[in-house]
């Protein structure tokens, strides 16, 4: 039973609760927007508003071509990132790799984008009773009505947070206690967790260390291994509603997309008529949804491991709507340019350290290279450099990530590489890492494969979304015997990894011997033909279309459909704070260096990202990153804020001098656009193109085979052995082509192989120091392995366990 409370209606959310530092409620305007007229700037609060130090831009330096914020990939997070720098005042250069600025990972995304269900209740009784089966649908957005309006609600900051966790492989409870659970807010210092220390699992950080705001502390659970950061979760919940108002939705939904980035921003989300009823009605579900609102509202879906129906979405495509709108009010932005066809080979640093201390080391651009002409030029950035170009799902053989120069793993070997020097610099960054792949990058090991790509013999994978698990589909074997709940409780909405392990074990057994007889067929499928066949393809027409548009049709209306797991998304990547800053293991920043998105580890997702949180992470994180570069501070008695502002523009201040140094060393080969050619145009040496066309494809089959779903520390070792080749391959194939200062005959499919060769390594290497089964990282010892590390104190099971079917153990 449900109860019957109305939620006050309004078109603009002026007030949500904040839990203040104190036992008590304060209220505090929180939607809101920052004006920039020349160098004033009038604030009327926000999470993308607050004060921001006017001083970044010099008169003399104003108009410079490398004045600007460097971003490296079109996708959600670096979108984000760029209109809410250009809010600012911040010029922007968005680069991509495709000729297209929608040729990205984000436009590839079906499902949705976490929002919040602010119509569901809980039940009569107190409890949350039922919710993971109730598929609400938000009404517009109102205002909560002070205390009163936001108890009972079932879809809370905390609830998504608990969601998160659990998804993530972290076992523990959650840090902040109930009584201390926030409502939406901007997550400043005052509500960091880390703030009291008791989550700091860096072995290598002191008392005496400076740690940035926000600084990557994640805890680790003692079963798993797992790393998960709360406060990377906090973050998203409480500000991911305003992030989407203020980028995607319009007035309509309380939204002030078009407010400042015109109406073609809004984006176009399913939106669904509410059955209308007195307060009265017998019909419970239809009286809790009745609060007098407009009956257009915007459709809210379950997906799998969500305890409230609350993603909003656009059909089975919302990443390319997303996509379309964002990248387009990207373009019409006077402070916005983009370059396609562009890919970057290295990042830029300014090897004196700006004051010349080893921490103030800074990037100040990147060397990029031209696909079309075959031109590598150094193009500079006072205001840094953003790497959010996805993550490295496609260095793997069955991917559901598109082809071509799409998550290679380019922001995780750019990052290496520059370790790498800085490291053989001397630079005292990395000196204290006890882990090699815990410093600028981290948690590689943990790659998602999603559980139902559609499987089809010598065909690439095609992504069959989690929303149809959510909307009722039933995973079957080849006698129609469904199994998801062979494996978990929660059958097919079972946290992704356990799925994807249960499709990738059921997948292995040949239908004979589940019972389907005859010869040795395909065994694991995906079955939604219970449902109204017209409703579906409405639901989902491009899944539909997919299908129909085969040389041998399929309609998954009517059949099941063949599935099998895909490499789909990166959990770790470079890390970062909670404001997109990159740090080294011991806390400090690279100066001048972000990362947001897929590219990004900021412990989000531990070992295991929940269904729809990507798109809702690149539009937060970006927008943060964005805020960060613009010297934003939301709450002006925030001293580390304030501290952290100070810092970056002291950067900024550094790597203008540095680039400007260059610039007058460079200036015979300056151009016009701000970017000096270190090359001329060369025509590729196709040799060189084919050998590294066949050793990605090799690498890719390595990554499938020995790193996939289900690890063994053998095959891992193998895949080390011989990744590690290929690695010292490209990089020769680099070297010689680009001996003579440029790119030499080394087109762009050589700088892919060399990304996903330095990525590749590393996830390998990655997955072979950790012998503990956490999240989407899974591994099975064998039992010379199993003799060997049992009671070593790192996790690993006993002989018995290992012997036991996988399906017992996952």
């Amino acid at each position: 039973m449900f109860t019957k409370r109305a939620i006050q209606r309004s078109t603009t959310i002026h007030h949500m609760i904040q839990r203040s530092s104190g036992s008590g409620i304060r209220w505090s305007s929180y939607v809101g927007d920052v004006r920039c007229f020349g160098s004033t700037t009038t604030t009327s609060g926000s999470s993308g508003g607050g004060r921001r130090n006017n001083s970044s831009t010099s008169a003399t330096a104003a108009g410079a071509p490398h004045e600007r914020l460097l971003i490296l990939g079109s996708g959600v997070a670096g979108c984000a990132t760029a209109l809410t720098a250009a809010r600012h005042g911040i010029p922007v250069t968005i680069l991509h790799a495709g000729s297209s600025r929608n040729d990205c990972n984000s436009y590839w995304a079906q499902g949705g984008v976490i929002y919040r269900n602010y119509r569901l209740r809980e039940t009569d009784n107190g409890g949350n009773g039922g919710t993971s089966n109730i598929s609400s649908n938000s009404s517009n957005i109102s205002a909560l009505g002070g205390e009163e309006g936001v108890k009972g609600l079932v879809d809370t900051p905390r609830s998504l947070v608990n969601d998160i966790r659990i998804a993530s492989g972290y076992t523990g409870p959650l840090q902040r206690e109930e009584s201390e659970s926030l409502e939406e807010c901007v997550y400043s210092s005052q509500y960091h967790l880390d703030n009291n220390n008791k989550n700091n699992n860096n072995p290598t950080a002191t008392t005496t260390t400076r740690r940035p705001l926000g600084s990557n502390n994640s805890q680790t659970c003692p079963t798993s291994n797992v790393r998960w950061s709360e406060d990377a979760s906090w973050k998203l919940a409480c500000e991911g509603p305003t992030r989407i108002r203020q980028l995607l939705l319009g007035p309509k939904d309380a939204g002030t997309a078009h407010e400042h980035y015109g109406p073609h921003a809004i984006v176009p989300f399913d939106r669904q008529v509410l059955p209308t009823g007195s307060e009265d009605d017998d019909d419970d579900i239809r009286s809790v949804y009745k609060d007098g609102s407009e009956d257009d509202v915007l459709s809210l879906c379950l997906e799998a491991s969500h305890s409230a129906a609350r993603i909003i979405h656009y059909a089975d495509c919302t990443g390319k709507v997303i996509t379309e709108r964002i990248t387009d009010a990207a373009s019409k932005h006077p402070l916005i340019e983009f370059r396609g066809d562009c890919v970057v080979t290295d990042l830029i640093f300014d090897e004196d350290g700006g004051s010349g201390s080893g921490n103030d080391k800074m990037v100040i651009g990147a060397k990029v290279l031209d696909k079309q002409r075959n031109e590598q030029s150094n193009m500079y950035a006072t205001h840094g450099v953003v790497l959010a170009s996805g993550g490295l799902g496609g260095i793997y053989q069955h991917s559901t990530n598109p082809l071509g120069f799409n998550a290679l793993g380019s922001s995780v070997g750019l990052a290496l590489r520059l370790e790498d020097r800085l490291s053989s610099s001397s630079s005292p960054l990395n000196n204290n890492n006890m882990n090699k792949y815990n410093g600028i990058v981290s948690d590689l090991e943990y790659v998602q494969f999603h559980p139902t790509s559609l499987y089809l013999p010598n065909e690439a994978r095609f992504l069959l979304t989690e929303a149809l698990r959510g909307e009722g589909a039933i995973l079957r074997d080849a006698s129609g015997r469904a199994f998801a709940r062979d494996y978990h409780p929660n059958g097919e909405l079972a946290p992704r990894d356990i799925v994807a392990r249960a499709v990738f074990m059921e997948s292995q057994k040949s239908a004979a011997a589940a019972g389907g007889g005859g010869e040795d067929v395909h065994n694991a499928y995906l079955d939604i033909s219970h449902r109204d066949s017209e409703w579906l393809k409405d639901r989902f027409p491009s899944i539909h279309a997919h299908l129909k548009s085969r040389t041998n049709p399929m309609d998954f209306t009517q059949e099941k459909i063949p599935v099998i797991p895909a490499a789909h998304y990166t959990c770790g990547g470079v890390t970062t704070d909670l404001n997109g800053c990159v740090i080294a293991s011991n806390g400090e920043w690279y100066g001048n260096l972000y990362a947001a998105g897929e590219a990004a580890r900021t412990g989000l997702h531990g070992g295991n990202r929940l269904a729809s949180t990507s798109l809702l992470e690149g539009l937060v994180y970006g927008a943060s990153v964005g805020e960060m570069v613009a010297g934003v501070v939301s709450d002006g008695t925030d001293d580390k804020a304030l501290e952290n502002r100070e810092r970056v523009m002291e950067t900024m201040h550094q790597a203008r001098y540095a680039i400007e140094q260059r610039l007058a060393l460079e200036q015979s080969n300056t151009n016009a656009g701000g970017s000096s050619t270190v090359s001329s145009t060369t025509a590729v040496d196709e040799s060189m193109r084919k050998e590294a066309t066949a050793i990605l494809t090799n690498l890719k089959s390595i990554m499938w085979d020995n790193v996939g779903v289900v690890r063994t520390p053998s095959k891992l070792a193998l895949a080390v052995s011989e990744l590690s080749a290929m690695r010292d391959e490209a990089d020769q194939l680099w070297n010689n082509s680009s001996s003579s200062g440029g790119c030499g005959g080394a087109g762009w499919e050589v700088v892919a192989l060399r990304d996903a060769a330095h990525s590749g390594l590393a996830v390998a290497e990655s997955a072979l120091a950790n012998r503990v089964s956490g999240g989407a990282h899974y591994v099975v010892l064998e039992e010379i392995e199993s003799e060997n590390h049992n009671g070593n104190g790192g996790g690993s099971k006993s002989d018995s366990d290992d012997e036991e079917p996988l399906h017992a153990v996952i």
